[in-house]
């Protein structure tokens, strides 16, 4: 079975890069990406039409050349929506709009094996590469070797950031920036010195109970900046972006150079 590689990079105490997934379903952006020199790739389901039919064939592409695989699932009120990910072989899911210890501690018990919870059991599957040794063995494996990031996505979910984290079997918290400006009624203003105030304050939260935080970047100067404070869990950008951004200022230039203006 194959060993979640973020697990040795945060011994390390060093920051795991990755990017997302929301648009290519062409299992060759997987081996791309890895080319590239990612850490892990986030399938989206939260904000793509991906079925899991199509997660199942990325997150092994994923495994296959190395990379870990985190799903973020449609939610996490349905315990099927994070378990089949997981069966699927993720190595870890990234939840969205996690809001008290007691919904991170049903998240746990849905998504870990005996003793530390009660996800349904089937060992002959992706996640183990169909080489399942013995049945408490393999279950104690996949529950080491599973992650699971919280998303802090609202002021009610900053205000129990310190309880989240203490949740044993939540792995690192990672700000939502789209969605807690919006909480606050002023969406995507990332201006905001109350956005700096929360990463600061998710960071502290993560570091006192051992776990990771990070959020996604957009560019160097930005990673830079929040690496210096303590980020180990950087999606930078995604497929989407890295199309448009790069597509558009070279188109620009282009026409800039061909006497077509903007």
């Amino acid at each position: 079975m194959k060993p979640n590689p973020l697990l040795p990079i945060w011994k390390s105490g060093r920051p795991a890069f990755g990017t997302w997934l929301l648009v290519s379903r062409h299992p060759r952006t997987i081996k791309i990406f890895a080319a590239c020199g990612f850490d892990f790739v986030i399938i989206e389901m939260e904000h793509s039409d991906f079925d899991m039919e199509t997660v199942g064939i990325l997150v092994m592409a994923a495994r296959d050349n190395g990379l870990a695989p985190v799903v973020r699932p449609p939610g996490t009120s349905k315990p099927h929506d994070l378990t089949r990910c997981l069966d699927a072989g993720a190595m870890g899911l990234l939840l969205p709009n996690v809001e008290s210890a007691a919904q991170a501690r049903e998240i746990v018990s849905a998504t870990k094996y005996h003793p530390r919870g009660r996800r349904p059991m089937n060992l002959r599957q992706p996640a183990t590469d169909y080489r399942p040794g013995k049945p408490q063995e393999t279950a104690d494996f996949l529950n080491a070797n599973t992650v699971l990031i919280a998303m802090i996505e609202t002021e009610a979910a900053l205000g129990q950031v310190d309880a989240i984290a203490a949740v044993e079997g939540i792995d690192g918290l990672m700000v939502g920036p789209d969605d807690l400006t919006q909480d606050w009624g002023t969406p995507g203003r990332f201006d905001d010195p109350r956005l700096e105030a929360a990463h600061l304050r998710v960071i502290e939260a993560a570091k006192r109970h051992g776990k990771v935080s990070g959020s996604s970047v957009q560019n160097a100067a930005a990673a830079e900046k929040w690496l210096a404070r303590g980020w180990q869990w950087v999606p930078y950008a995604n497929d989407t972006a890295m199309l448009l951004n790069h597509g558009t200022e070279m188109v620009t230039k282009l026409r800039a150079l061909g006497g077509r203006g903007g």
